[in-house]
């Protein structure tokens, strides 16, 4: 018994034939995530959460307002990190 064929695709990562369904390419192990990883949150957290305050302290003496700061910046790079892999991406592990 044949899938048919609509609903076969072919692998974003390695272009193998594969069911529409498959959370896992069965020729290269590629796994379609959605959302960021940790990896990518954390770095876009941590340099919100370093950026910010930096640039403040530019504009402003060091105050309680770069603690604010830091905060501010940590949650936009938290916003950024889930805001820019919002969408399916194949990914293929290390």
């Amino acid at each position: 018994m044949t899938p048919e064929i609509d609903t076969l695709v072919l692998c974003p990562a390695c272009h193998h034939k594969m069911r529409r369904t498959e959370e896992i390419c069965p020729g290269c192990g590629a796994e379609r995530l959605f959302g960021p990883t940790r990896a990518e949150t954390f770095l876009s957290t941590g340099t919100g959460l370093i950026a910010a305050p930096a640039l403040s302290t530019l504009l402003i003496a060091p105050s309680i307002w770069t603690a604010g700061f830091a905060a501010v910046g940590a949650l936009l790079g938290f916003f950024v990190a889930h805001s820019r892999h919002s969408g399916d991406r194949w990914l293929k592990h290390r």
